[in-house]
């Protein structure tokens, strides 16, 4: 059968098979124009089927043609429920590209996974509001040149386990002994930063509610928060109970076995209950008598850890 086409202008360069002007094609582009091609298929091969039914010796008219295409154009039928199928998956596709594209602090990513549950549950009184403090607290913990350490290595795995790829492998990526070394040495950080428990509880409990008002930008620069932004109460024990136990699990005592405790010893210095242990007892204190509930902001100092390492005190 021979059709009249208006030649080559309406081609675009990828219809050609060439390589649009510009450069490579974009990974993005490649991820969703496979599921184009998924959708065109099946409206492709709904048409072969029904020009061949309607086809006598083999030929069919070109206006049979056309109106057997405008038919599966137009059909409300089960391709309908194939085209919305479809169209839902590429709206979940580019939701999930998107919040892709705003993961970029992968050491927030790791340092917030264990605790990944209390954020999703409304019921835990742990907010994704507390995070910049939460943050903040890190940092003032492990010192700037270890969290700038931290977040580029973080970023470093994060690209190597994507590739070219904009999808993310979040459980290789934390599930890599690189990333698992990181959370392991902020624990201990943490961990040692409480050994004097109640002043550094209070330390914690002040600067989770402090400047409710305001998010830093820079160093020396803030904005006022929205009012939808605010906090919706105070961080108080429960909450810090409920964090730390989460933050804390995966160094349990019973989630340490012989291999794992002596590779531990080696890295710190101390055994993980003598560098833990008192963390945990603490912890369980606090939930049996719970404590007031912080003051008001006030000043305290802090003094950045020091490099980690073999040390002979826990």
């Amino acid at each position: 059968m021979t059709t009249e086409t208006g030649g080559d202008e309406g081609r675009d360069d990828a219809h050609r098979g060439e390589t649009p002007p510009g450069g490579e094609v974009d990974a993005l582009a490649a991820c969703v124009g496979t599921r184009c091609r998924e959708v065109v298929g099946v409206a492709l091969r709904a048409v072969l089927a029904l020009a061949e039914d309607a086809a006598s010796g083999g030929v069919l008219p070109l206006d049979d043609l056309r109106r057997i295409a405008l038919a599966v154009m137009n059909t409300d039928g089960a391709l309908l429920a194939c085209y919305s199928n479809h169209a839902s998956k590429c709206i979940a596709y580019f939701e999930m590209l998107e919040c892709e594209r705003k993961r970029k602090d992968f050491f927030g990513r790791v340092v917030t996974h264990p605790i990944g549950n209390l954020l999703e549950d409304p019921d835990s009184g742990i907010e994704r509001k507390n995070l910049p403090q939460f943050f903040a607290a890190i940092r003032m913990i492990v010192g700037d040149e270890h969290n700038t350490a931290y977040r580029d290595l973080c970023t470093m795995v994060a690209n190597e386990l994507r590739g070219g790829s904009q999808e993310m492998p979040w459980e290789a990526f934390y599930a890599d002994p690189r990333i698992v070394d990181v959370l392991e040495e902020v624990l201990v950080a943490i961990a040692r930063s409480f050994r004097h428990f109640d002043p550094r509880r209070e330390w914690f409990l002040i600067l989770m509610n402090t400047d409710p008002e305001s998010v830093s930008l820079a160093t020396h620069a803030f904005v006022s928060k929205k009012s939808g932004e605010k906090l919706s109460h105070q961080f108080g024990d429960p909450h810090f109970v409920r964090l730390f136990r989460a933050l804390f699990a995966s160094v349990r005592p019973e989630t340490f076995d012989k291999e794992r405790e002596t590779a531990f010893l080696g890295k710190f210095g101390s055994s993980p209950n003598t560098i833990f242990g008192n963390l945990f007892v603490e912890l369980a204190n606090l939930e049996q008598s719970p404590h007031p509930s912080p003051s008001p902001p006030r000043a305290m100092g802090f003094e950045p850890r020091k490099p980690p390492g073999k040390s002979k005190r826990s």
